[in-house]
């Protein structure tokens, strides 16, 4: 009987690359580094009761450019 909580990848020997022309790849560490940063943000947000308020956020934000989002607001308090 096959196990039903296992996901199995059917992989070859093949030097084949999968990942999409568009995909860029960084160093772990700099994964890491942007991995605790945001947990971080993850753990500030549910240590003062934001879930709901961020869940609401999530609902009403939609941007094509989050990141030039955040620049803009922390510019426009220099």
């Amino acid at each position: 009987m096959p196990k039903t909580n296992e996901i199995r990848v059917k992989a070859n020997n093949s030097t084949r690359n999968f990942a999409p022309n568009s995909a860029k790849t960084v160093s772990y560490r700099k994964f890491e580094i942007e991995k605790n940063a945001k947990n971080e943000a993850y753990y500030f947000i549910l240590s003062n009761g934001l879930l709901e308020a961020f869940s609401e956020f999530c609902k009403n934000y939609h941007s094509s450019d989050p990141h030039k989002d955040c620049l803009k607001a922390l510019l426009s308090n220099i």
